[in-house]
């Protein structure tokens, strides 16, 4: 068996057109090839792997898991190929076996920088993030010029709660190449979790002349000046959550314990037993509210900045269509008295100032409707609007419940609850439900 190239290998030529057509869509070809390769070298795992390619590439899971592992049988000790099948469990959300064959290639060649690189990829798609840091110190040494495994290595930490890490990298990476924006930008981040607004204020003022119309620096900008900004920039929101929306639902219910969507589903059919009504789903991410809900005897309507988030969301086959626009402009934008209920859960994080929504949320509810969202809880000591280190906002009880009953609403309930979990520390946020008078 083979596995490794020579100048005069013979396949490496066969493998390379196949991989070329595989890249042009032309799977037909690709297969009659590759099933003339495997008749002249049955025995060699690289044929296997191309197969595994290919198979994913038609669309077929499990004849790429079948290739795969029958490249491992034929190589078992051949790192690239362990990696390759590592890879391709974690992009179909297998990662606890994903990660077993990572652990194998390190123990093969945990040297190697290619594996390195793919290893820590797996690292991050199964949220490991202890073994992510492990490689890419690991990664760092062995690839010691290498700016993206330091600035992957920096952001691991700062994300992780431990940004004293994080810094000294940064430091590094700008003493290198002082006009890096990623780094500035990420020590600026690093700075303000560290509370250093000093050198955040620096770094934000440099980033800012190098992208004046970047609305993110803009906002890191008056974070560090001490400011609390209106909402995020939606940009920011929809980066973000475009690069969360493929393990978005393991990580919210698994990792962070989120039950959110299944409470608010259980008050909406308590309210409406017969699910007919229509619901406009605010922020809906990957549609686990309509997911909870299933199927309802009216329009189920999704508004997501994420077009990653919608393609998750149109999976559940339960919503009537989605809106990819920012949810303050969904709700100014809706003619008044079409929804039963309005729902926005953990949405409000990342919009802060409520002072459109609420109104405009009231406006376009039947008679009767109800406002269904949540917030992180502020303490009655605190400003009406705060923004955690998180950079996520937090809303005072009291203020919230003050501009619903100003907007009109009636009933207005505030139930103190835990949103979810982040690293095993409970946040403390509220559910708000918000009845329209009748008449």
């Amino acid at each position: 068996m083979t596995s490794t190239a020579t100048p005069s290998d013979p396949l490496v030529e066969r493998l390379h057109q196949i991989q070329h057509l595989i890249t042009g869509g032309k799977l037909a070809e690709a297969a009659q090839r590759l099933n003339a390769v495997v008749k002249s070298w049955p025995g060699d795992a690289r044929i296997y792997l191309m197969g595994m390619r290919l198979a994913e590439a038609a669309g077929n899971p499990e004849g790429a898991q079948q290739a795969a592992r029958k490249a491992i049988d034929l190589a078992p000790d051949w790192p690239v190929g362990v990696t390759e099948l590592a890879l391709l469990l974690a992009r179909q959300n297998q990662f606890k076996e994903a990660m077993e064959h990572a652990e194998t290639a390190m123990r093969l060649d945990g040297s190697n920088p290619d594996v390195l690189i793919r290893v820590i990829d797996i690292a991050h798609r199964a949220q490991s993030f202890d073994r992510a840091i492990e490689w890419l110190e690991r990664a760092s040494a062995v690839l010691p010029d290498n700016t993206d495994v330091k600035l992957l290595l920096a952001r691991d930490w700062r994300e992780t709660g431990q940004p004293e890490k994080a810094l000294p990298i940064y430091d590094q990476l700008i003493e290198a190449h002082p006009n890096d924006s990623v780094a500035l930008m990420g020590r600026a981040q690093t700075a303000i979790a560290t509370g250093n607004l000093s050198l955040a204020l620096r770094d934000c003022e440099a980033l800012l002349a190098m992208r004046p119309d970047d609305e993110e620096v803009r906002f890191y900008l008056e974070v560090a000046r001490g400011n609390t900004p209106s909402r995020q920039p939606q940009e920011m929101v929809r980066s973000l959550f475009d690069g969360f929306a493929e393990h978005f639902d393991r990580r919210l219910i698994a990792g962070l314990k989120y039950k959110l969507p299944r409470e608010v589903a259980k008050i909406i059919t308590e309210r409406f037993p017969d699910l007919k009504l229509n619901i406009l789903d605010l922020g809906c991410g990957t549609g686990l509210l309509g997911a909870c809900l299933g199927r309802i005897q009216g329009a189920m309507v999704g508004v997501e900045l994420s077009p990653k988030m919608i393609e998750q969301a149109a999976r559940h086959g339960v919503y009537d269509r989605f809106h990819n626009v920012d949810l303050l402009d969904a709700l100014e934008a809706t003619p008044e008295s079409l929804y039963d209920v309005i729902a926005a859960l953990d949405v409000f994080l990342y919009v802060g100032d409520l002072s459109r929504a609420i109104p405009d949320a009231f406006r376009i509810l039947h008679a009767g409707g109800q406002f269904i969202f949540s917030c992180e809880r502020a303490l009655e000591e605190e400003p009406d609007l705060v923004l955690r280190p998180t950079q996520r906002f937090a809303h005072k009880a009291s203020h919230v419940q003050g501009m619903c009953s100003a907007a009109g609403f009636e009933q207005v309930s505030i139930e103190p609850m835990t949103l979810r979990f982040e690293k095993n520390e409970p946040v403390a946020g509220f559910l708000v439900v918000a009845r329209k008078p009748v008449a």
